[in-house]
């Protein structure tokens, strides 16, 4: 989400997109603008008693940048001396509401979820299952006051949402107690007691075993089907499929093991088609990911290079985002063509029972899939790096198990295109 520091003027903020962002000046440090998706923010940003915090300075065009700027000046030296600006401006709210008018202060879900947002960097696909949350699953919770959702209303909530589906049903209520837990340590009176029960009405959902179990989904495509897979997607034929935008697309799935999010929005510059290597940032865990491309992949990409302008290296013309985003339509018809069910993340199980069937180490699976070490007690984790030439072989032999006797033709026949 963050964007870096650069020069905040006027007409540079004017021009910025409503997508989520946070651009810190580099004049006046600890000041920035923050992008959501319905308008932008001044914020100021320091640590104040070994925490970090940030605070809101005022929302653009509410206030003039050179109000805002002189604003943050102010609070940040509030804040050096110790003061916490988000606290004194609760506690001097609280104060003008009185005891009496404390009740008025209570959060609603809606009003608590917008200063979630605010306060939470979420990942894109994690800020839209949070909206579908809230929107669509709680829509009629949104003007209730939090401390108003009874355990009865989750349990019911729940239940009536596992009639449709027993994993929405789950998500909507992780959502819910995530939001919950953060305004309890939000919402504080004036001797920073939480305003709200402390008592996460979710937690019925543990106490009478409610949670819905969902079995882990374990499906990819066995190596006595790829062949079929293979030559279904080779030959694929779609309306508007000059540039085999959506075959590559899948087969660079099958390649890499990136989820099918990440590898949509690959730009061109996180390829270096020089030296061999592929990049892609992963939704789950924000982390970068840079793989050694094999020589099919390598030649892939350097065929769409000549044929693709712009930024992207899957490009659409019809989606908002300037690359593709939904081609579930073209799995359909592979899928139907071939007799071989598979989704996206299919093809990430099928790249990784690859690895592992040709007796690649629990280090190199994670390296190929980007899976941060989960186990502190493993101190060797830390020790080993494995190299770029031995993820290169790797990824050059899962070529070989994917596309068998053909790899060397079909290289060849990039080379030519």
């Amino acid at each position: 989400m963050s964007a870096g520091r650069v020069k905040l003027t006027k007409s540079f903020i004017d021009q910025l997109e409503l997508t989520p962002a946070i651009y810190r000046d580099v004049d006046l440090i600890g000041f920035a603008v923050r992008i959501n998706t319905t308008y932008k923010t001044y914020v100021v940003e320091k640590r104040v008693h070994g925490k970090n915090v940030r605070a809101t300075v005022g929302i653009h065009g509410q206030l003039t940048l050179a109000q805002a700027r002189a604003k943050a000046q102010e609070m940040l030296l509030d804040m050096s001396r110790g003061i916490n600006p988000t606290e004194v401006k609760k506690n001097d709210r609280l104060r003008a509401l009185g005891d009496d008018e404390l009740d008025a202060s209570q959060p609603t879900l809606l009003d608590a979820y917008a200063i979630y947002c605010v306060e939470r960097e979420l990942a894109e696909r994690t800020r839209s299952d949070y909206e579908s949350v809230i929107n669509n699953y709680l829509k009629d919770w949104r003007e209730i006051k939090l401390k108003n959702i009874t355990r009865k209303m989750i349990q019911d909530r729940h239940q009536s949402l596992s009639a449709n589906s027993k994993a929405q049903a789950n998500m909507a209520m992780r959502v819910f107690r995530a939001i919950y837990n953060f305004s309890i340590e939000h919402y504080l009176d004036d001797n920073e007691h939480p305003i709200l029960p402390t008592s996460n009405p979710v937690s019925t959902l543990t106490a009478k075993r409610q949670w819905n179990k969902i079995k882990r989904r374990k499906t990819y495509i066995n190596e006595d089907k790829l062949p079929t897979w293979v030559n279904s997607v080779l030959n694929f034929q779609g309306r508007g499929q000059q540039l085999e935008t959506n075959k590559d697309f899948l087969l660079t799935l099958v390649l890499t093991g990136f989820r099918s999010e990440e590898c949509a929005s690959i730009a061109w510059d996180a390829i270096d088609l020089k030296y061999g290597f592929i990049t892609s940032v992963d939704p789950k865990n924000g982390d970068p990911h840079t793989l050694p491309m094999g020589d099919f992949l390598w030649q892939l990409m350097k065929k769409r290079r000549r044929y693709v302008d712009g930024n992207w290296v899957f490009p659409s013309k019809k989606s908002a985002t300037g690359h593709i985003s939904n081609i579930a339509k073209v799995r359909d018809k592979i899928n139907a063509d071939c007799d071989v069910q598979f989704t996206f993340h299919d093809l990430r199980r099928t790249f990784a029972s690859i690895a592992e069937g040709l007796d690649y180490g629990r280090y190199t699976i994670k390296r190929l899939l980007n899976h941060r070490e989960d186990d502190d007690r493993d101190v060797t984790a830390g020790y080993i790096q494995v190299s770029d030439k031995k993820i290169r072989q790797a990824m050059n032999e899962i070529e070989q198990v994917i596309f068998a006797d053909k790899r060397a033709h079909l290289v060849d026949e990039m080379k030519k295109k």
